[in-house]
C-alpha cells in the first residue's frame, strides 16, 4: 500500500497537510521525477517500503506531477481531489456544529486562531478547517526551515490540529 493511502486511511487531516507538503516537494524538485526518486523514494527504508513498493511510490509521483501540470498548479494551489477532502471536512465541520457539543466547545476554544489566520491571510482563506490546515502546514514548514516557532503561535496550532483530530476521527467512524 502506498504511504499516502496509509495516511489516508489513518487519517485525513494528516494525509490532506502531506498531500500539501508533497505538492511543495514536487514543484521544489521542479516536476523533475528522477531528482524526486533519487532523493526521496530511493531513501524510504526497506524496512518500511520494499522494491515494489518504491517503484508504486514513483508511479505515484508520476501521475501527481501529470495531474498538477494539467491543473495548472505548477507555481501556487492544491490538487482539486485534496480540496474536495477539505470540503468534505468542512462540511462535516458545519454538521458537528449543530449537533456535537464537544466539536462545539474544541472548536469555539480555535475560533479567535481561526479567525486571526483568516484575517491574515488578506482575503485568500474564508474557510475555518482551510485555515486550521494552513496553520499546521506553516508549522511544518516552519520546522523544515529550522526556523523558531513562538509559544503563542504553537498555541494557536495546537487548536487547530484539536479541531482536525476531532474531524479527522469522527469522519474515520462515520465511514
Amino acid at each position: 500500500m502506498l504511504l499516502a493511502e496509509r495516511k489516508k486511511q489513518q487519517n485525513i487531516s494528516q494525509y490532506i497537510i502531506y498531500m500539501y507538503q508533497t505538492e511543495l516537494l514536487i514543484r521544489n524538485f521542479e516536476f523533475d521525477l528522477s531528482q524526486i526518486q533519487n532523493e526521496i523514494v530511493n531513501k524510504i527504508p526497506a524496512e518500511t517500503l520494499d522494491e515494489k513498493g518504491k517503484l508504486a511510490e514513483i508511479d505515484w509521483y508520476r501521475g501527481l506531477i501529470k495531474s498538477m501540470k494539467e491543473e495548472g498548479l505548477e507555481k501556487t494551489g492544491h490538487l482539486r481531489a485534496v480540496q474536495e477532502l477539505v470540503k468534505e471536512l468542512s462540511d462535516l465541520s458545519l454538521n458537528l456544529l449543530t449537533e456535537d457539543p464537544d466539536y462545539q466547545v474544541i472548536f469555539n476554544a480555535a475560533r479567535p486562531a481561526i479567525r486571526e489566520n483568516i484575517i491574515a491571510s488578506d482575503g485568500n482563506i474564508s474557510d475555518p478547517i482551510q485555515a486550521c490546515l494552513n496553520g499546521v502546514f506553516g508549522l511544518l514548514i516552519a520546522r523544515m526551515k529550522d526556523e523558531q516557532v513562538s509559544e503563542e503561535e504553537m498555541a494557536k496550532i495546537e487548536h487547530f490540529g484539536n479541531v482536525l483530530s476531532y474531524l479527522s476521527h469522527k469522519r474515520k467512524v462515520s465511514n
